[in-house]
């Protein structure tokens, strides 16, 4: 294990549990722990992530989560929808940056998460450095995240993008890729299902990938505060560019 370590009494606390879940957890497998003397510690970055799936409510499917990063990528990705698709896709949108907007960076970061967690299965892995510049060039990898200008986080040392299911054992072969945790993970990839997704992540995946949601996203299943920053900056943006798209229709709608 790596990185800053807690007791399993710490852990229930930001967990806002009792600590007896926590040894359930261990004990199923779903918190990776090590036993140091009579105690066992856990990983704050695995903590972090079981809280951020814990959001309210339950999240999005597949598809709708897709259908919502349509929208919020452009009309000419929210047109490969039907119009109720597309209408409840759009309201979806917006309780989601108001909910978001008002959480702290860790809760909103949690909310994005929680939302979107079914676009796609996030997989760690390390790749050799040599490799690393011809994953981020290979055509099944659709670049995202931390690897986009757009971040602003320059980590140039990390490749993160989407792939579908079907690519994933070949690229994992192609380029000798091993399954690595935290800080070893210089690979991160979003693994689509496209049978469960539906046609928008048939169609442009790139557009979509790239839109400040998707891009919020996947930032926000960083463990840094800079990515959540980040994060809120994006959020910030893309639904003040919404408010100000709407306040054109309707102003044109009465003109």
């Amino acid at each position: 294990m790596s990185g800053v370590r807690v007791s399993v009494v710490e852990a229930a606390e930001m967990l806002g549990v009792h600590p007896q879940r926590v040894h359930q957890r261990i004990r199923e497998g779903s918190l990776p722990a090590e036993k140091v003397g009579h105690q066992w510690v856990v990983e704050v970055n695995d903590v972090r992530r079981i809280k951020h799936h814990r959001g309210p409510g339950r999240p999005l499917s597949a598809k709708s989560a897709w259908d919502l990063l349509a929208v919020a990528a452009s009309d000419q990705a929210a047109a490969e929808l039907s119009p109720p698709a597309r209408s409840r896709a759009r309201s979806r949108l917006r309780r989601l940056l108001e909910q978001a907007s008002s959480e702290d960076i860790d809760d909103a970061a949690a909310q994005v998460v929680h939302a979107l967690r079914n676009r796609g299965v996030r997989a760690l892995f390390e790749a050799s450095s040599r490799d690393l510049p011809d994953v981020r060039d290979d055509e099944r990898v659709h670049l995202s995240g931390v690897s986009l200008a757009a971040s602003n986080m320059s980590a140039a040392g990390v490749a993160e993008g989407y792939v579908a299911a079907d690519d994933l054992d070949d690229l994992v072969a192609d380029y000798l890729l091993s399954p690595a945790r935290g800080s070893r993970a210089n690979v991160i990839l979003h693994v689509v299902d496209s049978d469960e997704a539906g046609p928008v992540a048939l169609g442009d995946l790139d557009e979509v990938v790239c839109s400040p949601l998707a891009l919020a996203a996947d930032l926000a299943e960083h463990d840094g505060v800079r990515e959540k920053i980040e994060v809120i900056r994006v959020i910030a943006d893309l639904r003040a560019a919404i408010v100000a798209r709407e306040a054109h229709i309707s102003g044109a709608d009465h003109g």
